[in-house]
């Protein structure tokens, strides 16, 4: 009989085996891997080539009941004709056969149809443990890597450090040289000879370039300036200016006599010295026996004295005058670090004054709270403005570092660095405050709980000098957690009567089970009560009367023993068993009437 293969458009049979078109074992363990199947779930067969000794390729079986294959990759699917033979997939082969033909015709093992050779027996399944080779094994010298650097799982805290001089440079110099302009429409010289047409000028500068101040770094020495005739001095200096005047330039109503700033002071003086010696000379010339006597001499004196004064007088004039002209100086080329300052009238020094203010607001409103400090601080020399508008602006930062430079405030700084989790300079200002528990909190955010214990445990020592044993218990509580060591100092308290009844009561709120509050209030009132401190704890009793109701008749019963103790001593004492019977209007009688009785 001749079995022929024969195209077919759809698979008569089912798919019971894969074909792996390679003679080498590797390349059919990659493929079962790719392919994703077991290895204890398949069966594969070697299937020779046309030439001795060589390979064709690997059929795999496979379990119709576990695997399900539908990617194969580029390998070819066959169909099994009633378990006994395998074709290719879309083929049929004729003549067709019955069942019991292909029982009879082959035998039990697996049969392939080969496209070279033609039906191959299948008898041996492939051992992969006889292909296998196992691998040389080599000696090798174990050393032991050295401790590697701890990687923590996750940010405990975060901060940063600054440094206080850059933070100032930046805000003081905010442009650099090349920012400056080439020219100005102002002659900055007759400016500062104090030229009010050119100080107009610059006024009008400002209204067009609101932001050219920060450039020229002209601020108004609206602090430390000597004001008289309602004048103000405006200062030419640092970044941008770059004028080197060496002196004070009048200007306004102190040009008024001859240029020379002259104000009419020395006459004022010579004329007291003239009137106190002609006041001396009059006294000495009386005779209040002859009227008569001495008249001329004393009118000779007056004149002398007149003509000696006017002499003096004349002198200071030129003096003044010529120093007057002395102190100027011819400004030189613009110098980055030159300087200089030029005494303005009040109101031309108020509107510019204004104008900065306006800028430090406008600034503001545009949250440009750099610019804003600037104008503040280098401006107007209003520091404590600039610091506020810094912090205002959460620039936490540079507002610590000028309060702490100039502002001279530690504490306001302190609080700045902290805002801002610079805890390094935060922690280092609040030691020289001696805020010992700032310390330790800033210290515990940073999880070094060795070094904020330290100073928390400063505190407690502070806190129990001047027995001040609650607020030490909150530190060893809240802070430390340590809340047996806030018990003992509570204990300390009550024992030593310093603030006796608080020290009770916190210790009382430490404890949250009842049944340890039962046994401690127990063991108090037997070991720590006294003729001097029970009225207290009655106190402490009636508190917790009114917060445990499993705690009513211990409560109530150790209040009957302290009152039956203190009544024949302290009648007035029984009005406190109301407070345990606040329903019982029988006992609230009785105690009146005893009380009355105990008064007869």
């Amino acid at each position: 009989m001749e079995l022929k293969l024969r195209i077919n458009s759809k698979n008569t049979f089912p798919k019971g085996g894969v074909f792996i078109k390679s003679g080498l074992p590797k390349v059919w363990l990659q493929e079962i891997q790719n392919i994703g199947l077991a290895f204890h779930l398949v069966k594969a067969f070697p299937v020779p080539g046309a030439n001795a000794n060589e390979l064709f390729g690997c059929l795999l079986v496979l379990d119709q009941n576990s695997i399900k294959a539908d990617r194969i990759g580029r390998n070819y699917f066959c169909q099994l004709i009633e378990n006994k033979l395998f074709i290719p997939e879309n083929t049929i082969v004729t003549p067709q056969l019955t069942k019991a033909e292909w029982h009879n015709l082959f035998s039990e093992h697996y049969h392939f149809m080969h496209p070279d050779i033609g039906l191959v027996e299948l008898k041996e399944e492939v051992s992969w443990i006889d292909l296998l080779e196992a691998p040389v094994f080599k000696e090798i010298d174990i050393i032991e890597p050295s401790k590697t650097v701890h990687i923590p799982q996750y940010i405990a805290s975060l901060r940063y450090e600054a440094n206080t001089e850059d933070i100032l440079e930046a805000l003081e110099k905010p442009f650099s040289q090349e920012d400056m302009p080439d020219e100005l429409p102002f002659d900055m010289e007759e400016l500062m000879k104090g030229n009010q047409k050119e100080m107009d000028k610059f006024l009008a500068f400002l209204d067009e370039n609101p932001e050219m101040a920060l450039k020229l770094a002209i601020p108004l020495d609206t602090l430390g300036t000597a004001r008289g005739g309602f004048d103000g001095k405006f200062s030419f200096e640092g970044n941008g200016s770059g004028f080197s005047g060496g002196g004070s330039f009048s200007g306004g109503r102190r040009n008024t006599i001859n240029e020379s700033g002259f104000d009419g002071k020395p006459f004022i003086i010579v004329f007291k010295i003239i009137f106190v010696l002609v006041m001396l000379f009059n006294l000495k010339s009386c005779d209040f026996t002859n009227t008569n006597v001495g008249t001329n001499s004393s009118l000779a004196l007056i004149v002398i004295v007149f003509a000696i004064g006017l002499i003096i007088a004349l002198a200071l004039i030129n003096n003044s005058s010529s120093s007057s002209s002395g102190s100027y100086s011819p400004p030189r080329q613009p110098s980055a670090s030159g300087g200089g300052s030029a005494l303005i009238d009040s109101e031309r020094f108020a509107t510019i004054q204004n104008r900065y203010e306006k800028m430090a607001t406008e600034f503001k409103e545009r949250k440009d709270y750099t610019k804003a400090a600037h104008v503040y601080m280098k401006l107007l020399k209003n520091h404590y403005k600039a610091a506020d508008v810094l912090e205002e602006g959460e620039l936490f930062s540079e507002a610590a570092a000028v309060h702490l430079k100039y502002c001279n405030n530690k504490n306001k700084a302190a609080e700045c660095y902290e805002k801002g989790h610079v805890y390094k300079q935060a922690i280092e200002l609040y030691r020289e405050l001696n805020q010992d528990e700032k310390v330790g909190d800033l210290y515990t955010i940073l999880k070094d709980k060795l070094e904020a214990d330290k100073y928390y445990g400063k505190v407690i020592e502070g806190y129990k000098t001047n027995n001040q044993y609650v607020k030490a218990s909150f530190i060893y509580k809240d802070k430390i957690r340590n809340v047996n060591a806030a018990q003992e100092v509570l204990l300390t308290g009550w024992k030593s009567n310093k603030d006796a009844f608080n020290c009770l009561n916190n210790y009382f709120v430490n404890i949250e089970s009842t049944e340890k509050l039962s046994g401690a209030i127990t063991s108090i009132y037997e070991t720590e009560v006294s003729a001097e401190n029970s009225e207290l704890f009655l106190q402490a009793m009636k508190h917790e009367y009114k917060k445990h109701e499993n705690l009513e008749e211990l409560t109530k019963n150790i209040a009957y023993e302290i009152v039956a103790d203190k009544i024949s001593v302290k009648p007035d004492i029984a009005s406190e068993l109301i407070a345990f019977n606040e329903n019982n209007k029988s006992m609230l009688k009785d105690i009146m009437k005893y009380k009355l009785k105990a008064r007869k």
